[in-house]
Formats: C-alpha cells, structure tokens, sequence
C-alpha cells in the first residue's frame, strides 16, 4: 500500500477494510499536523481532539486503529526511523504500535502548549488608509491569534467594520505609529504604503521597539519602490529583464535625448519617485514626449518625484501585477493580479494607480508563474548581497 497526503492545510482520513489476498488490514488514520496555530485554532481543534483519542487507544493491542501523523514541515511521519516499515507492519500484525501513538501524542501535547500561551491574542496595527488596507484589516482580524486590529488612520471603511477593527491616530507618520505600539502595548505593525517604508518606519521600529515585529522592508531595501531609478539601474546590474531606459536629472538633457530617438519609436515617461501610481506618462509622439518630461522634472507635476525621470522603451502587452513573500532570503510568489490602469474608455486617459483589479491574470500561465518567480527570487538574493534584505511584499509589474 502506498501512503499519500493532499498538501497542508488538508488532513485526509483513510479508513479501510481493504483486503490484500486473504489478509485483512486495520483501519489507518492519517494525519497531518497543521502548519501554524492559526490553523489549528480555526479548524484543527475538533479533528485533533478525534486523533488524540484514536492514538490513545492504539496504546492498545485491541484496538484496529492505527493513526500516522505526517509533519508537512519536515516533510516526515512522526515515530518511523526506517521508510514506512513500522507503518506496514502495525498495519499487518495484531500487536499495537506504541511509538506511532506516542509520537501522535507527543506532537498533539507540543501543539496545546504553544495554544495555552494564546490565551489573549496580539495587538495589530495597519499603517495606512486605503483599501489595501481595509483588506488587509479584515484579514488579519479573521486570525484566533489577534484580538485588535488597529487602522492607523484607516478610512470610512474600517471606521465601519466594528469587531476587532478599529481607527486611531491622524496621520500614519513615524511618530505616531510609535506612539500607538508604546501605548497599546502593540505585538506586531504590517505597514500598507510606499511612503511609510520610504521613510523608514520599520528601521525606527527597530531602534524604538525592538520586540515588535514589523511587516515590510527597511528604508534602503524600500528603494526599490521610492526609486524607478534605483530599479531600473539594480535589474540591469543584476541581469534581471527590464525594457531599456536611461534616467536623467536634467531637462534638457532628457530632451536632446528624445529627440535623438527616432520618430516613430515610442517611449514611456516616468517621474523616478513616489506618485500614488499616478506619475507614468504615455506620450504618443515625439512633441508629446517632450511636454511629458516637462511636466514631470520642470513644471513639477508629481512633485519632488520628479527630480530624476526614466525614459524608457514603450512595451506592448498584457500587464499583470505580481507580488511575492520575501523574508530578506527567499520569495514566494502569490497568483498573478491584473487591473486597469488608464483611465476613459479605450485606454486613453492617464494612468491611475489602478482600477477593477482581479486575480489570478489569465495571461500568467503556470510557466511564466516559475519564471516570474524565479525573478524575485534572484532580486531578494542580490539585495541581501548588498547589504539591504528585502523582507515584506515584493511588486514586480510584467508586461
């Protein structure tokens, strides 16, 4: 017989009375510990409890049950020192198995410790007021493990939820997060925006109040989101595909530049630093080209963002917007999102940050998912090599 589990977070029970020539098999439970208490709290406590008394009286030689617990983590059943001999042979005898019960046991007691210390849940603050945000509140108040989730400033919509949700403080600078995290005694702050990051936050979460944990990169790994510049110059380091660009911190600079391009090649506009995913300019002809990068880096329209601008080439195709886990070593890549970023009808208006957005994007196939992957992997790799982890959610926008 060949044991097999779905992946975590699913638990499978197996219980057969299957018959191999003439020889009859106990029933086999099969389980698979769950990989965080938040899942054991919101739907592992009932089937633990139905495990735990299983084991039990597997202790017995009476008893037909042999229960196998499968450690995702460790990819490894519990109380087996040589493959699945032990699992046979409890299988096919009338003696009980005391080790694959005592492990069961075992893990089931060390679960219940970790439990016992959640009898009050942590404190959160989301830092920001948008509907990122608001999503990110109604998650995390989901979790047994959080009894708050505070929205500093939030917005109309978290001001509404009740529950565990609730808005503090005015502004989401510095100071006032800090000050919130001293005064309600707060576990952990998942930071929403760029601008908080840019401003580093989370380094003054560090120095302010180091047993906090902080979800999002320090100030210099967050250059990669402050800086279309910096970006654009760390993948073309670092062999990571980009379309091809140059960036300028003078006007008339950029401008003699795009008149040397030819006509008919199209390019993109951007102002180098944050602008609310509104400072990409589309221009369609060289006249509108040159008005772009005097409306980002002269007439200031996006502000001190547009100290330094990008011009890059103009690139055809389906976008999609792709977020990664990183923990400053490795990313994991979420499904792909797609959203509409110009506004008016037939994408003739200017870029917004985006609207109508919609996962998974049909355009990433499972292929390109690995490889898109595989970017990210390599970005957070040459970060720490660097010097400047990036641990948070990584944005990498494909076309």
């Amino acid at each position: 017989m060949e044991l097999a589990l779905l992946e975590s977070p699913y638990r499978t029970f197996l219980s057969s009375t299957s018959v191999s020539e003439k020889r009859s098999l106990k029933n086999l439970i099969i389980y698979a510990l769950p990989i965080s208490l938040s899942e054991y709290f919101a739907d592992g406590i009932s089937e633990s409890n139905f495990v735990r008394s299983k084991a039990i009286e597997g202790l017995c030689s009476s008893s037909n049950d042999i229960v196998v617990t499968y450690d995702v983590q460790t990819d490894a059943f519990l109380g087996v020192s040589s493959g699945n001999e032990e699992i046979y042979s409890a299988l096919n005898t009338t003696s009980s198995n005391t080790a694959l019960a005592s492990a069961t046991l075992s893990a089931l007691s060390n679960l219940d410790a970790l439990a016992a210390k959640y009898d009050s849940g942590d404190t959160v603050i989301v830092v920001g007021s948008g509907g990122r945000e608001h999503a990110l509140a109604v998650a995390l108040a989901k979790s047994p493990l959080v009894s708050k989730v505070i929205c500093c400033p939030g917005n109309g919509g978290t001001a509404a939820e009740g529950g565990k949700i609730c808005n503090i403080g005015k502004s989401q600078d510095n100071a006032t997060v800090i000050g919130l995290v001293k005064e309600y005694d707060v576990n952990m702050v998942v930071v929403g925006p760029e601008q908080p990051l840019v401003d580093g936050l989370v380094d003054a979460l560090t120095v302010e109040c180091p047993n906090v944990k902080a979800f999002g990169p320090s100030q210099a790994a967050a250059q990669l989101e402050a800086s279309k510049a910096f970006s654009k110059d760390f993948l073309e380091e670092n062999d990571i595909p980009t379309a091809s660009y140059r960036n300028f911190t003078d006007a008339a600079e950029a401008v003699e530049y795009v008149k040397s391009l030819s006509p008919t090649q199209r390019v993109v506009v951007k102002a180098s630093g944050l602008a609310a995913g509104k400072g990409v300019l589309l221009p369609t002809t060289p006249v509108e080209t040159i008005s772009a990068v005097h409306e980002i880096m002269s007439d200031k329209a996006f502000g001190a963002a547009g100290d330094t601008c990008v011009i890059e080439s103009f690139l055809v195709g389906p976008e999609a917007s792709c977020l990664a886990f990183c923990d400053g070593v490795t990313a994991k890549l979420m499904p792909a999102a797609q959203d509409h970023k110009r506004a008016l009808d037939g994408d003739k208006g200017l870029n917004t940050g985006g609207m109508g957005a919609y996962a998974p994007a049909p355009c990433v196939t499972e292929k390109l998912q690995r490889e898109i992957e595989a970017m990210c992997q390599k970005t957070v790799q040459k970060m720490a090599e660097r010097g400047t982890p990036y641990v948070g959610v990584l944005y990498a926008g494909m076309m």
